[in-house]
């Protein structure tokens, strides 16, 4: 019979007999330009599969079957070598369940150790004291007061601000929120899996090129220069780089996390619910250009990818419209999303494409008044994932990291 048939008389597939053939397991003949398979052939397809059954490697069947072929009418010396054969295997499987029944008892302690829940709750975190001061409206230009309120450990957990013109900001589960805040049932679900589901679905290269963005920024960041001052992250979203740099950062200073997702914010507010508890991190939901902060009031502002995320709908820069709300000496901390070459397909609106140009980038924080201290760039990659699907076929990206002083 012919190679299709021998296939699927045996229930496997052709690619799965050529590569028995390239190991010279089956040898069958050949009829002009056809392969044929006789019972010989059905024989040794038979002894593969019962060595394979009992955990023969492929490369051990091999030469087995070499040495029955070559050794033919040799019985004492086959069942002599067979069994030499059969008893290294089994002892080589007895190994093998002594090692995994050790990992297996090991991983049980490991799981033991890992209780599903903390073991103790914490308390509710919200908008802190220190932070009322800054808020500020864009209309009247007068602050924001409270005016009514729920208070613990010196934060605020629900309640309402108000400034002279009436405006308000609302707080919910310890969560400003102002104008432009997306509503709840515009916003995706996240749920306890979003990690995981992340790491799985988005390209390895991807996933590189973000820890080397993360690491470098560790590493440069001059958290330690701001210990007293006001931090705002521009576009919080899952929270990859604050959750990086926590750690790092001073129990006096303020850090803002802003992001107009209200699911996204109240994600991570809770993610980080065990390692929150200073009073020094504020969460803020609302629209990038209403962010309700006193002008020139931040120390810093990390842009990690805000403005990039902005301009895939608009034609400005966004830290156009933000600068003000820094002061003199204050630093920019950017990561911005820039493209090597856009294809003639490109989902990036022609307008927009200045804004992922490094050069374009980099000479408008310049016109903004910021002398350019550091920078890094990772390298360029052509794939990311459900959550990263901005470029296409043929277009490549790498992350581009600032470090600047404004210097009016």
């Amino acid at each position: 019979m012919r190679i299709g048939e021998f296939a699927v008389k045996n229930n496997t597939t052709i690619d799965t007999i050529r590569h028995y053939m390239d190991l010279s397991l089956l040898i069958p003949g050949k009829v002009g330009p056809y392969y044929e398979f006789d019972s010989n052939c059905q024989k040794d397809y038979d002894t593969i599969l019962s060595l394979k059954h009992i955990g023969f490697t492929l490369a051990e069947i091999q030469t087995l079957m070499l040495y029955e072929r070559i050794g033919r009418h040799t019985e004492y010396s086959r069942k002599k070598t067979y069994r030499a054969f059969f008893y290294n295997k089994l002892l080589w499987i007895e190994e093998e369940l002594y090692r995994l029944n050790s990992m297996k008892d090991r991983l049980q302690d490991t799981l033991k150790s890992m209780p599903l829940e903390s073991g103790h709750s914490h308390p509710q975190s919200g908008v802190p004291f220190k932070a009322l001061p800054l808020l500020y409206c864009n209309e009247c230009g007068t602050s924001y007061v409270l005016s009514e309120g729920q208070v613990e450990n010196g934060q605020v957990i629900s309640g309402k601000l108000t400034c002279s013109c009436e405006n308000s900001l609302k707080i919910r589960d310890g969560i400003l929120y102002g104008k432009g805040a997306l509503h709840h049932d515009m916003c995706d679900d996240i749920g306890d899996t979003f990690i995981d589901d992340y790491v799985k679905t988005t390209h390895v290269d991807y996933l590189k090129n973000l820890f080397m963005s993360l690491q470098w920024a560790r590493n440069n960041y001059a958290f330690s220069d701001h210990k007293d001052g006001v931090i705002l992250e521009l576009g919080s979203g899952r929270g990859f780089f604050l959750r990086n740099v926590i750690d790092l950062l001073s129990k006096d200073s303020l850090y803002i996390a802003v992001d107009h997702n209200p699911r996204s914010q109240a994600w991570l507010k809770e993610s980080l619910a065990d390692v929150i508890g200073n009073g020094n991190i504020l969460f803020l939901c609302c629209d990038f250009k209403t962010i309700p902060l006193r002008p020139e009031s931040l120390a810093a502002m990390i842009d990690a990818t805000g403005s990039s995320n902005y301009a895939f709908e608009h034609e400005d820069f966004l830290l156009d419209s933000l600068v003000d709300l820094l002061a003199d000496g204050s630093t920019i901390y950017g990561h911005y999303l820039v493209f090597k070459n856009f294809a003639f397909n490109s989902i990036i609106p022609e307008k927009s494409r200045k804004w992922f140009k490094k050069e374009s980038v980099k000479d408008q924080l310049a016109v903004l008044g910021f002398n350019h201290l550091k920078e890094y760039e990772t390298s360029p990659i052509s794939q990311g994932g459900p959550r990263e699907s901005f470029f296409v076929e043929g277009e490549k990206i790498f992350n581009y990291l600032y470090i600047g002083k404004l210097c009016r």
